[in-house]
């Protein structure tokens, strides 16, 4: 069964309680949905607490921060800063029993780079660390882990899982040129652990995470032949959705709606 997943911050209990609320709520009466938690640097230990109180048994995947927030494992000199800042997702992962730790392979175009990320994802020594695939670049970031080839790199010279990013894929071929098909079918054979999936232009290479229905992304071909029986899908949909919770239940609905009878 495939299952379906709300994207929240670990900030969200200040900036939108009521709407956190309204969306834990309405995933823990649904077997086929899950929590994924995006953890903001520094955020403190009691707002864990509180949102494992109000999540329960549903089940949670953890996100650790990634470059904007301070972590860059592509930087040498940043590792004890990473090591700290990953050790607060890893706590959380710990107290959600999450079996994933979704992480970004860091900034810089070159082997060296990618080389840095898997050393240090090497020495975190986590086996829930799964890497994203990244667009090729940023807000002018330089990005590695954009193709299949550096993910499968990174996967076997540190040990780490993947978590497969269709809109970073998408962004990243039209930004390399790449085959559009081939590329999303190298990733998908790299055997994901989760997957991120919005909506967008397919010929845009920006990530703008929109709504199901709202863009021209092939969502259904992207959900029924790109993803495994038991996939878990993050719906990275609306960052800026903060009042109701509606849109992300259309958006469940909709993509409930492409799967086959």
């Amino acid at each position: 069964m495939k299952k379906f997943g709300f994207k929240i911050f670990s900030t969200n209990l200040h900036t939108a309680p009521t709407f956190v609320e309204e969306c834990i709520k309405f995933a823990s009466f649904r077997q086929d949905m899950f929590i994924e938690i995006m953890i903001v640097p520094e955020s403190p230990e009691s707002d864990l607490i509180r949102l494992k109180e109000l999540i329960g048994k549903t089940e949670v995947r953890i996100h650790a921060p990634h470059n904007v927030m301070g972590f860059d494992a592509g930087n040498k000199e940043l590792e004890s800063q990473n090591r700290r800042i990953l050790a607060q997702s890893q706590k959380a992962a710990d107290l959600f029993d999450a079996r994933t730790i979704v992480v970004h392979a860091g900034c810089g175009h070159g082997l060296k780079y990618i080389r840095e990320t898997a050393r240090q994802f090497k020495v975190f020594n986590d086996e829930r660390l799964i890497v994203e695939n990244l667009p090729h670049s940023d807000d002018n970031n330089a990005l590695h882990g954009s193709t299949a080839e550096d993910i499968k790199y990174i996967m076997e010279e540190s040990g780490c899982g993947f978590c497969f990013d269709f809109s970073h894929a998408v962004c990243a071929a039209l930004s390399l040129n790449m085959d559009m098909e081939k590329h999303l079918k190298s990733l998908f054979d790299l055997n994901p652990a989760l997957y991120h999936m919005c909506d967008g232009h397919i010929t845009e290479a920006e990530d703008f995470h929109m709504h199901f229905g709202s863009g021209d992304y092939p969502l259904k071909h992207f959900l029924n032949d790109l993803t495994d029986k038991n996939a878990h899908i993050t719906m990275e949909t609306g960052n800026n959705v903060t009042t109701h919770n509606q849109l992300w239940i259309d958006d469940y609905n909709y993509l409930k709606s492409l799967l086959p009878e």
